[in-house]
Formats: structure tokens, sequence, C-alpha cells
């Protein structure tokens, strides 16, 4: 009997490994997922100076986070204090030498690097984590390097200097490329999204973005957070005080480039005091607003008074304002905004400069939001993208049963509010109607109606009809995508008239004696053509058929 024991065992796995992504592969259609700040684990790579040897180590979080966590409350003397300060020192983004450089996690096609930043034995005890989003898809069949990715990155750099585009493209088109897949859906939390965006309106091309099905944003800071300002000037508690203090914190908060991409937007804030200092002394005090001025006054003034430490606050604010988080982008997007929990958004300090750095802040002014991103930050800018209607494809292509049936106000976003105190609000251990607000920022990843929602949007329940072909599916999205282009798109272009009356300025507009050279004297003339036919009703017509030819013959 025991000789033929793991026969039996392979035989059980097997029976109960019947998910639907391997009943019908076409089904479970491939999930990227893209942590937030603090979310993706570092390793760091260093080469001894005239050797060839090179060493490895976790930089975030090291195997040795529980030696850190009980040397961060001990005295900082000793072998665990030098070895506390010597892995705070080296969280400086700007500390690293040409012999050692850090990298993300991306073992196990990515997932490894973005499951879990810090574990007690096989469990996972970090609050921002993507662990349960994981093992709910890999319950349903989904499996890394076949459709489950993830895209761990340097959450300390700005995407214009880590390398999270880059990987995010090379995932995309081996996506496409390798598996029986088209596109991928991202599944994004908090700072991930603002990176995505930047990667999506200002990196990708049009063939990189196509294969993009649509984007997930949990909890995203569009419009910053004003706890983070509070996190620059006295600092705050952002992963753990078990790990790294708040004061720690905010000097590597300081030189993080990623975080003043998270200071609060002036069109949303821009009337708001975010911090008072001196509230003890009227005469003394100093308000700033949450306008680029104010806040940009703010971090020279500590910039000048701290010093090297804290040299680059200015610069860095600065770049973060050409990140344009209002232009929405090319791809359909849910916005899934935590709501329920009293939120900080406006600080007090009775001590006046510089003395307030150092001090504990009273809050001033609550707000709904899910613990450190108000509901109007995200709220007022997926409003504004739905407004502009800027997608390549709708909603309804990508998800017909949830989208098409539904009056959405939009065809590229949709906007879905999560109370941490809803009926449907559960997680993995705590069950309904238990305390689910408690840090609701990080762990809205883990719960069931997060992870329903991204689930929902990734799984293709045509594929489970039994004469299901994926030929026949794509001609069906390609008339769904023609009808809405006439329906939506075209009708808003001018009119006729109006690009004549256009064409026409133009030409007055020339100096005299100056016309349109030889090779462009057709132009606008085959410009009021096509212009014509894009309003008319032929060419859509007409690819609407081929479609359907094509569907039929699938």
């Amino acid at each position: 009997q025991m000789r033929h024991l793991p026969l039996q065992l392979s035989l059980v796995v097997l029976v109960h490994s019947d998910t639907a992504c391997e009943r019908s592969p076409d089904a479970c259609e491939p999930v990227i997922l893209v942590p937030g700040v603090m979310g993706s684990r570092l390793r760091q790579h260093t080469r001894v100076p005239g050797a060839l040897q090179t060493s490895s180590s976790h930089l975030w979080l090291p195997e040795s986070h529980r030696l850190l966590a009980r040397s961060a409350l001990s005295s900082r003397s000793g072998v665990l204090g030098g070895l506390y300060r010597s892995w705070v020192k080296s969280l400086d983004p700007r500390g690293g030498s040409r012999w050692s450089v850090v990298e993300p996690d991306r073992a196990n096609w990515g997932v490894k690097g973005v499951a879990c930043i810090l574990k007690a034995g096989r469990e996972c005890v970090s609050t921002a984590k993507v662990w349960d989003m994981i093992v709910a898809l890999e319950k349903a069949g989904y499996r890394a390097g076949s459709n489950l990715f993830g895209v761990p990155y340097d959450w300390r750099l700005a995407p214009t200097e880590n390398k999270l585009c880059a990987d995010l493209a090379t995932v995309l088109h081996h996506v496409t490329n390798n598996t029986r897949h088209r596109k991928a859906l991202l599944a994004a939390h908090s700072l991930g999204n603002l990176q995505l965006v930047h990667c999506l309106n200002r990196v990708f091309s049009a063939e990189t973005l196509a294969k993009v099905k649509a984007l997930v944003a949990i909890a995203p800071p569009f419009g910053g957070s004003p706890q983070v300002a509070r996190v620059l000037f006295s600092g705050a508690e952002m992963v753990s005080r078990l790990i790294i203090s708040d004061l720690e914190t905010r000097d590597f908060a300081r030189q993080m480039p990623a975080a003043y991409m998270l200071l609060p937007s002036e069109r949303v804030f821009g009337n708001d005091t975010i911090l008072s200092l001196g509230t003890g002394d009227p005469a003394a005090r100093e308000d700033y607003l949450g306008t680029a001025a104010d806040m940009g006054a703010l971090l020279r003034k500590i910039e000048a008074h701290v010093g090297p430490e804290a040299s680059g606050m200015g610069q860095a604010h600065a770049a973060s304002l050409r990140a344009d988080m209002w232009e929405a982008p090319p791809v359909p997007v849910v916005c899934v905004i935590g709501a329920g929990v009293p939120t900080h958004v406006s600080f007090g300090y009775c001590e006046g400069w510089p003395r307030s750095m150092r001090e504990e802040p009273c809050v001033l002014r609550f707000e709904d939001g899910d613990t450190t991103v108000p509901v109007r930050s995200a709220q007022s800018v997926c409003d504004h993208w739905q407004r502009q209607k800027r997608c390549l494809s709708p909603l309804s292509t990508v998800h017909p049963q949830r989208y098409r049936a539904e009056p959405f106000r939009s065809e590229c976003v949709e906007v879905v509010h999560l109370h941490c105190k809803g009926h449907t609000m559960e997680a993995e251990g705590e069950p309904r109607g238990g305390d689910h607000c408690t840090e609701y920022h990080q762990r809205i990843l883990h719960k069931r109606p997060t992870i329903d929602l991204v689930q929902s949007l990734a799984f293709n329940v045509n594929a489970l009809e039994p004469r299901y072909s994926a030929r026949a599916q794509q001609a069906s999205e390609l008339s769904d995508l023609v009808a809405w282009l006439h329906n939506s798109a075209a009708v808003a272009l001018a009119p006729v008239p109006a690009l004549q009356s256009a064409i026409d300025g133009w030409r007055a507009s020339l100096p005299s004696g100056l016309s349109p050279p030889e090779e462009g004297a057709d132009l606008p003339s085959s410009l009021l053509a096509a212009w014509e036919r894009l309003k008319g009703r032929g060419l859509y017509e007409q690819a609407i058929r081929g479609a359907s030819t094509v569907s039929t013959h699938a």
C-alpha cells in the first residue's frame, strides 16, 4: 500500500485541479499585477571591487527583518543598532555606488516580487499585500508565467528613472506572442497607478497599448494625498514602526523622487490648508495650502534648513509636476475607490518653525476616504477622465456581461466605490461584519469585492460555451468596437462644413505670395473626403459585414 501512495496522491491532485481555467484555457485571460509604494521586493547586487565575486541580498525587506524589527525598538547601540542603521542608510536611492545595483525581484515571472514583502514562515504578515489576490487567482486556475504575471519595480524612483515601463511592455509582448491571448488586464494599487498612467500616456506605442485590455486602478491617489506632505515634513508611519521609525521614514522619503508624485494636487486641494505651523502662537502661524507654490515653498524651506540630507527636494517636486494625471489613459479604466474611513487631510503643529519638524501633529480636518487617500482625490480625476472618453476600445467590449446591460456614465471609465462597512465586505480570515476599516488603503487589496472585481474582468464567460471559437469572439469584439466608433466617436467629429471653414481660414492666414507646397496642394480635398467618409455610415457598415463573415466561417 505504501508503494502506491504517491500514485494515489497524484490522482487526488488531478481530480481536484479541474478548474475553469484548465477546462477552458481561453476563459482565464492574463492578469498583470502592479503593487504600490513599498509593495515590491528589491534586491541589491554588489560586486567586490577588484574581484569577480558578486553578492545578492534583499534590500526591501531583508532576510533579517525580524532582527531589524527588534532593533528598531531597541537603543541604536551595539550590533543590532549598527545593522539597523546600515540598512536604513542603504534605502537612500542616492547612496548606491558603481559597485552595486538595485533591481526588483523578478523571480517566478515577477509574482514573487509583488506577492508579499514581509513573511513569517509561510504566512504573509504584510498589510499592503497582493498575496490573497494571487492565492484566489491560483485557486481559479491561474498560473505564473501562463496567465498570471507581476511587475515589481523600484518604487523609490519616478517612472522616468525606474524600469517599470520597459518591464511592463516586455510582459505585455510576451503574453501576446507566447500565449493564446491577445490582451492582458492590468491591476494596480496606489502609487502603481500613477506610474502606470505615465507609461500609458507617455511611453507606450500604439502597438503596446493595443495589448492592454483594461486597467483596474485600486485605491488610486490620482489627486495626491495630504498625508504625504506630513510624511515629508515631520514623518509618519508608512509601513510599520516596528521596522522603521517615523523620523527615519521622513528622512528616507525626502530622497524618494516617487514620493513627490503623491503630494496633493492643486486642482483638488488648492484651496485647503494642508499644514499649519505654530498654531499655539497666532502671530507666528504659518499656513501652507495645497497649491504647487505653497508646497514648493515649504519643500525648499526644508531643504535650506536641513542641508545635504534633504537636497533636491525642490527639484524633485518640480519634476513631479510634469506628470499630468488629468490626461485620461487611452485604455478602459475601472477606478476602485475605498471609502468609509475618516481620512486625515489637514495637520496642525503647535510648535513653530523649525521645531515643528520633530513634532507629532494634531489632525485639524477629516474627510471620507480609505485612511490614506481621500475619496475626492481619486473621484475628481476619474470623473474628469469620464468626460474625456479617451480610449481605444470601450468597457462594453472588455466585459459585455458586466457593462453592456448597465447604464454607466462613460464608455471608457467606470467608478466603483467600496465602503469598508459594506454588507459584502469580507476577506480571508475576516468574516462579514468584522472590522474591515483598519488600514483600509493597504488591506483593500485582499478584500473579497476587490478580488471578485479583478477576476470578473479577467474571466471570459463566453469561452465556457461548448462551441466557443476564439476567432469568432475576436470578430464579435471587432463588430462591437466598430459600432462604438460610429455611435460615440464619429458623431463627436466636427461637421464637414466646419472643417472646410477651418481650411479656408488657414489658407487666408498665409502671408501674401506664399502658397502651400505643390505636393500638398491636394491635401485639403483629400482630408475633406476622408473626413466625410469617417462621419458617414458606409465605412462602418462595410467593416461590420466583414467581421460578421469572419465570425460565420470561424
